[in-house]
């Protein structure tokens, strides 16, 4: 199937953006199969790219391949490509690390799937048509890499109260891995994404850097990684923050998979089920002198942008204003809408507020499993900052 272009509007093609959304489209046929691969032309009948065409979207077509001999249209192509990147990443990965992101949508090249490994398991997310459509292929690739269970997380739709998890292979729920050579655990099933946040990886080794003989307030903690990081390094004590009694619980067991008894060292780590808000609001001053503020993505669209650079300004002005002098903050959002700047923006507008002198130390982003394209700067959706409060203005 053929898709012409409007007049003028094959720029962003021509640069290699991987969106086509459908004001930039002359003319569609009507019926077209969701998922269909199509061939994308000029106006003047140019060749540009191939994508997968959804007609529910905005963004009607995901670009694949900007080579006219290469359509996607048999299995060994997508074969020939899936290897390309398993060898790509594997080739990044640090020492005694069995948990990592296998293919990351556009950044790989791979618009709407999304792969994560732990160990022998791999989760998959396909969040569009043409996606689902190499759901069979996929598997049987996956199969051939040596992961005895693959399972399908399929998010929740307007018509279902939760999402599916679909097992095309073998029966683990909570499959143990490594990360830098500490063990975790990933909640598969029932927790967020595909049951562990990957992207985070070296932000928690950055975390070890800087943790030891340190009071750690771990806000938004979900599955504790960054509190297992911070007690291995030496930190004096960790309380680990979250609203959810099932992620304290996928906290405190990753804890205990590391040698950390709750029973017998219950002066070195705390678990709290509490609102991070409310907490922040609340704690005692000059108590903590490490606070990681991971919260979840308070933005899915342009049009809250607002509200969440809100959410964001106050979890970092009540950590400011209660952190000891001298103290760090690990800062994120994981909010693809908010910018880098904006999001420096946020934390100046903290600072002022909260009249502390603040001076940024590191910019942080996701880890390398997860890069970005630098033809899709969307790509980039993590930011953090570390950050040392130095005292009232």
């Amino acid at each position: 199937m053929v898709i012409r272009l409007k007049k003028n509007k094959e720029k962003a093609v021509l640069n290699f953006h991987p969106w086509i959304f459908s004001g930039a489209i002359a003319s569609e046929e009507k019926g077209l199969p969701s998922g269909s691969i199509v061939r994308v032309e000029s106006s003047s009948g140019v060749f540009l790219a191939w994508g997968h065409y959804d007609p529910k979207s905005q963004i009607r077509i995901r670009l694949f391949s900007f080579d006219e001999l290469k359509n996607g249209s048999d299995e060994a192509y997508w074969i020939k490509k899936w290897n390309a990147i398993y060898q790509s990443k594997r080739s990044l990965l640090p020492k005694e690390t069995t948990g990592f992101r296998l293919f990351h949508s556009e950044g790989d090249g791979v618009p709407g799937v999304v792969v994560d490994c732990y160990h022998e398991t791999a989760v998959m997310q396909l969040k569009t048509p043409g996606a689902i459509g190499l759901s069979e292929s996929l598997v049987s690739f996956l199969s051939q890499k040596g992961f005895k269970t693959i399972l399908e997380r399929r998010e929740k739709s307007d018509d279902k109260v939760g999402g599916e998890s679909i097992f095309h292979k073998g029966t683990e729920t909570e499959p143990e891995f490594k990360e830098h050579g500490i063990k975790f655990i990933a909640d598969i099933t029932k927790g967020q994404k595909t049951g562990f946040f990957l992207d985070q990886r070296d932000n928690r080794a950055l975390v070890s850097r800087y943790a030891k003989d340190r009071m750690v307030l771990n806000t938004f903690a979900y599955s504790g990684a960054f509190s297992v990081y911070a007690l291995l390094a030496g930190a004096k004590f960790v309380h680990s923050l979250d609203i959810s009694k099932q992620a304290i619980e996928l906290c405190e067991k990753n804890l205990e998979l590391n040698g950390i008894n709750l029973k017998q060292q219950s002066e070195k780590h705390k678990s709290l089920v509490l609102d991070s808000f409310d907490y922040l609001k609340t704690m005692d001053s000059n108590f903590y002198d490490l606070i990681i503020l991971d919260p979840p993505a308070f933005t899915k669209s342009i049009s809250t942008v607002n509200q969440a650079s809100r959410g964001y300004k106050d979890i970092n002005m009540r950590a400011m204003s209660k952190i000891k002098t001298g103290g760090l903050i690990f800062t994120f959002s994981c909010s693809q809408h908010i910018s880098f700047d904006l999001f420096k923006k946020i934390v100046f507008g903290a600072a002022k507020d909260a009249k502390k002198r603040v001076r940024i130390l590191h910019h942080l982003t996701q880890s390398p499993d997860h890069a970005y394209s630098v033809f899709h700067p969307e790509g980039e959706y993590l930011k953090g900052l570390v950050i040392q409060v130095d005292g009232d203005i």
